[in-house]
């Protein structure tokens, strides 16, 4: 018994050692991909090095991308805007090979649009020596989401600050939740982000910088849409009704 199970965990070290975690299978560049709505700049190759020992099949989609305000995202199939060549390929062992995304919708959106390029390494078996006691078999996938923006020209990005409010949650900690909009035409990334609150019953206001804002630094709000944050209460101010105002730059990608 002992050398029976000391058998299958010695095998299961080995598959561990010489079939790593998927994570590890392979490379997807650039991960921020920014394409003109016309021209030459409509088009960009991306490179997928496979970094596994084994033959890797790859399929890749493309889906538009809305945000919830929580922050994560909510993903449509694209089919008709964004043309992908090829869309599925088998990469060799410690091999690189590229594709291409192009843009074939609107040639003048009136703003920025925003979408998901997912690239899903289709299940291959790994398949162990057998024995008596133990057969083992390996699937691995990985899956990389890289962004892809459509930018038109002169599109600009801004974000206002819609609703501060307290909020106090299950082990009675309190909160400032504060809803912020992104109203531009191009992605509100917040950047030396700010807020000042100000207590609706009166008293002095209070700017929140440094650690208290920590979640805002580079928070990237789609154009649009509304993301929710929460942060720690200010002390100085009696928990209770405030109004508040963002101050922000913007990182903008060329």
């Amino acid at each position: 018994m002992f050398r029976t199970i000391l058998g299958r965990v010695l095998l299961l070290s080995l598959v561990a050692l010489f079939f790593p975690s998927p994570a590890h299978s392979y490379d997807l560049k650039p991960i921020v991909i920014q394409l003109a709505p016309s021209g030459a700049g409509a088009a960009q190759s991306v490179v997928i090095t496979n970094t596994h020992t084994q033959p890797i099949a790859i399929e890749v989609r493309t889906f538009k991308r809305a945000q919830n305000p929580d922050g994560t995202d909510s993903l449509t199939a694209e089919d008709d805007d964004l043309l992908v060549t090829p869309p599925q390929m088998v990469i060799g062992p410690k091999s690189s090979q590229s594709f291409k995304v192009r843009w074939v919708g609107d040639a003048r959106p009136e703003q920025e649009l925003a979408y998901r390029l997912v690239t899903t390494q289709l299940p291959i078996k790994f398949k162990q020596e057998e024995t008596s006691d133990v057969s083992m078999n390996v699937n691995m996938t990985y899956r990389y989401e890289a962004a892809l923006y459509i930018v038109p020209p002169q599109s600009t990005p801004s974000a206002r600050l819609v609703s501060v409010a307290p909020f106090t949650d299950n082990e009675g900690k309190n909160w400032l939740e504060a809803k912020i909009v992104s109203e531009g035409t191009r992605r509100a990334i917040l950047d030396k982000a700010s807020l000042v609150i100000t207590p609706k019953n009166g008293g002095a206001p209070v700017t929140m910088t440094g650690e208290r804002t920590a979640l805002l630094v580079n928070l990237n709000i789609l154009v649009g849409n509304e993301r929710i944050v929460r942060l720690p209460w200010p002390d100085e101010i009696p928990l209770g009704p405030v109004t508040g105002e963002l101050r922000t730059d913007y990182v903008v990608f060329d």
